[in-house]
């Protein structure tokens, strides 16, 4: 009988680690869409603005979920994306061409099929008797530089209000597909990214950490999310380029990892109400221990051998990600303006219904198209 190779034995549990965030982080991105951003104070539902003194538990619930979840998720999966991408590759100018070829498939159509759905789904909801679903809009005004927009950096130009879709405001009109068009801007650049990693190692990633962080002060240097992008991408291909084995390099920094993860959450939260202009900066530092600590954790899982990732959860991760922008955020509204909670359970109940509404459809949706439609699917989310 064959029995795996150590280094065999490590690519897997690398493999297995990466493909059990891969759903719980999606989850996330989608709870953290059904549940409003906290403001100084405040927060809003739909078109009402809510003062933190009308729901103190719901609001900090949401302080919560800004601090520890907003956020986490995207950079993470641009480190997979670059760990993924270089994994075992040496990459020649045949590789490169290759990997642009696949990537027309796995993230350009799905990018444009994903957009086209969004501007459907709003245009129809304003133009058919379901305009109690499109708080964004009263009239569609169509015009070559507003479609144009929807597929780039949406401008609000399409509708006579000039409103954007929630998660739009720097990304096409599918706004949590920014992550897809700065991937694609990023694997643009991989022959650069090889070539600086191999030549200089980790130098070039600590310069984009730099200008990471030092965004914070200066928007430009994260233009539409591409400092993000670059970073933590490049992060992740320095760990395959350099072939660092991740559990061990992680682990160093286990314990560590934990404590600090919790410790910049709490302090998220309070500098939030103290002083907001500095929660970014706060919530940076958690982004880059996050990685750590969900990757550490999810290691630590596989490695007991008591769990292994559901391949169905796996395969729909894609799915969630990219549909579920188009009506998680409508589904809360209806449900809030149907039953109006007047107590902080009440909201906290509507939300989380909200969630499992969502997660419901997208999940049968995806069931019923990989059961039923096949080819569809795969026009859809890219995959094989």
């Amino acid at each position: 009988m064959e029995t795996a190779t150590p280094a065999a034995a490590t690519r897997g549990a690398h493999s297995q680690a990466l493909d059990l965030l891969r759903f719980p982080l999606a989850v996330i991105v989608v709870l953290i869409h059904v549940f409003p951003i906290p403001g100084y104070g405040e927060f809003k539902i739909g078109s009402h603005i809510f003062q933190s003194g009308d729901y103190p538990a719901f609001y900090g619930l949401l302080n919560f979920i800004d601090s520890f979840l907003r956020g986490q998720s995207v950079p993470v999966y641009f480190f997979i994306s670059g760990y993924v991408f270089f994994y075992g590759v040496e990459l020649t100018k045949e590789k490169y061409l290759q990997k642009l070829k696949n990537r027309v498939k796995t993230l350009l159509i799905p990018y444009f099929v994903w957009n086209t759905l969004a501007l459907l789904v709003l245009m129809a909801m304003n133009m058919l008797p379901l305009s109690f679903l499109a708080p964004y809009a009263d009239q569609f005004n169509p015009s070559l530089h507003g479609f144009l927009s929807a597929y780039w950096g949406y401008d609000g130009s399409l509708f006579v209000t000039g409103k954007v879709p929630d998660g739009a405001v720097a990304g096409p009109i599918n706004g949590l597909l920014w992550f897809i068009r700065d991937l694609m801007i990023v694997v643009l650049f991989t022959p650069v990214i090889y070539k600086l990693i191999k030549k200089y190692g980790k130098y070039p990633l600590i310069a984009l950490g730099a200008v990471w962080f030092a965004s914070e002060f200066n928007d430009m240097l994260n233009y539409k999310g591409f400092a993000t992008a670059f970073f933590f991408f490049s992060w992740g291909a320095y760990m395959s380029i350099c072939k660092k084995d991740m559990i061990a390099e992680f682990g160093k920094y286990f314990k560590l990892s934990v404590v600090m993860f919790f410790v910049l959450g709490v302090l998220g939260m309070i500098v939030l109400q103290v002083c907001p202009e500095a929660a970014s900066g706060v919530k940076k530092l958690n982004i880059i221990v996050g990685l750590s600590f969900a990757y550490n954790l999810a290691a630590r899982i596989i490695g007991g051998g008591r769990f292994r990732a559901n391949e169905f959860l796996i395969a729909s991760s894609f799915f969630v990600y990219v549909s579920h922008m188009i009506i998680c955020g409508r589904i809360r509204d209806l449900l809030y303006n149907t039953f109006k909670p007047g107590t902080d359970a009440g909201m906290i109940v509507l939300h989380l219904g909200a969630l499992a509404m969502t997660m419901t459809i997208i999940l049968t949706a995806f069931w019923t198209l990989r059961r039923f439609m096949p080819g569809l699917l795969r026009i859809m989310t890219g995959r094989r």
